[in-house]
């Protein structure tokens, strides 16, 4: 039987060929509604959370607020998204979807369960609950080394390397997930 654990830059390509191939997928429709990168998420974010504040969306997101702030400003424009004061705090600004931002959202949220369920096709209910819990911890791992990394930079120590380089300069351990063979970027079990 072969081993078919990847090498561990095979699984960073994996990731990024599928998200690569979501967003070939569902661009021509996000521009179809009007929409532009980014903001599709957080109409899906206010249409399940109802109205939030735009530090709400960066937290969530992981994103900076200014970007979060230029992102709403072209909802605002667009007529999706009404931002208002805060009730409790004047200098805090919350924003609520409008009826058309509600329609968009709708129309949104239902390709994104179309392109769901493409992606997830011939997964068993168990391979889907696992997936999304590998997805989970991926998450929770990566965000974790990057506060090991921001903590280490802050002490100034060097906590690993980001070029893949070990301390003598030569490549890491694990090789190449480019195999001539398989063709450019397709990951190659080990033997």
């Amino acid at each position: 039987m072969q081993d078919k654990r990847y090498d561990l830059s095979g699984y960073r390509m994996l990731l990024f060929r599928a998200s690569h191939a979501q967003k070939q997928l569902m661009h021509p429709f996000m521009a179809k509604i009007g929409l532009g990168t980014g903001q599709p998420k957080l109409l899906s974010y206010l249409a399940k959370n109802g109205p939030c504040t735009a530090r709400e969306f960066a937290d969530y997101y992981e994103l900076d607020p200014a970007g979060v702030s230029r992102m709403l400003d072209a909802l605002e424009r667009k007529g999706f998204v009404v931002v208002s004061p805060h009730a409790d705090d004047r200098r805090r600004k919350v924003v609520s979807l409008t009826q058309e931002g509600e329609r968009v959202s709708r129309a949104w949220n239902a390709a994104c369960n179309e392109e769901a369920i493409a992606m997830l096709e011939g997964f068993s209910p168990e391979e889907r609950d696992a997936f999304a819990d590998y997805l989970q911890r991926a998450h929770a791992n990566l965000r974790a080394y990057g506060r090991k990394l921001a903590q280490s930079a802050a002490e100034g120590r060097v906590a690993g390397s980001m070029a893949g380089e070990g301390a003598d300069g030569r490549s890491s351990k694990t090789p190449s997930v480019y195999n001539s063979e398989a063709g450019a970027g397709e990951v190659t079990p080990h033997a």
